[in-house]
């Protein structure tokens, strides 16, 4: 019998009689859900979320997307969600596509980082603060290498790509993860997400998904496989709303979880 620990709950699970695996999730001394599955990671993340049901913020797929309608009646396809939450993100794409390729930026070097910081690709999707850090880094002397860092984060190294941002950040003040998946979000924001911690944190919980138990502030291949997770089941989950593309899954996550009273924009 294994167990693991989530949250206010203890998974437990085995090998079944039949064959697969069998878990349950105890809260409270009682079980709350019996789950079987084929596969031990499979049935692990089926228990985790199943748990997640159980945060006392939980809202649900549902409750999440009335919620998301409530500001934007109109979906993910109105004028107001457009001019709001989609067209500056587009624009900063094409403009980061149009200065500098994912391919060119593998081989970039300090003049590729001072050209791109003039290029007009920074948007309020970062703080002040890391706004300062990204600009600064892109103009100082390790400009290319968080530039080789992002593209290889972009293609898939996840762990030497983001160790590589991390180090030519570092002058600079610390990676965080809006800044580490900020580029990789813009060149390619059909396969990768940008990362507000706190916010998508609190989206998880509320939808249940076991990404704020994966999350660690520290970057790091898991933390983004976890959210990346997130993200296909929020696309499946809102299918109805039929969005295109992770620019408006992140749109989506952002105003579920930011948005508050007096922010309509319809």
């Amino acid at each position: 019998m294994s167990e693991q620990k989530y949250g206010q709950a203890t998974l437990k699970w085995q090998l079944a009689k039949g064959g697969g695996f069998a878990g349950a999730v105890i809260l409270g001394g009682k079980r709350v859900a019996l789950i079987e599955d084929a596969d031990e990671e499979k049935l692990l993340a089926r228990l985790r979320n199943e748990a997640g049901r159980l945060h006392p913020d939980y809202v649900g797929f549902d409750g999440a997307m009335r919620r998301y309608l409530r500001f934007f009646p109109g979906g993910l396809y109105s004028a107001a969600n457009a001019s709001s939450e989609r067209g500056y993100k587009e624009r900063a794409a094409e403009r980061l596509r149009a200065s500098l390729s994912i391919e060119k930026a593998l081989d970039a070097d300090v003049e590729d980082a001072t050209a791109l910081a003039k290029a007009g690709i920074q948007t309020n999707m970062l703080s002040p603060f890391e706004a300062a850090r990204f600009r600064d880094t892109l103009q100082g002397e390790t400009g290319g290498r968080f530039l080789r860092g992002a593209a290889a984060f972009a293609t898939g190294d996840y762990d030497a790509g983001a160790l590589a941002m991390a180090a030519a950040v570092q002058p600079h003040g610390r990676i965080s993860w809006p800044i580490l998946t900020y580029l990789p979000f813009l060149w390619d924001y059909e396969r990768h997400m940008f990362l507000k911690p706190t916010v998508t944190a609190d989206f998880a919980d509320r939808v249940g998904h076991d990404f704020h138990h994966a999350y660690s502030p520290e970057p790091n291949a898991e933390t983004y496989r976890s959210l990346l997770d997130l993200v296909d089941t929020t696309r499946s989950a809102i299918a109805s709303l039929q969005p295109r593309d992770n620019i408006d899954i992140q749109s989506f996550i952002w105003v579920v979880g930011e948005y508050r009273e007096g922010d309509e924009r319809e």
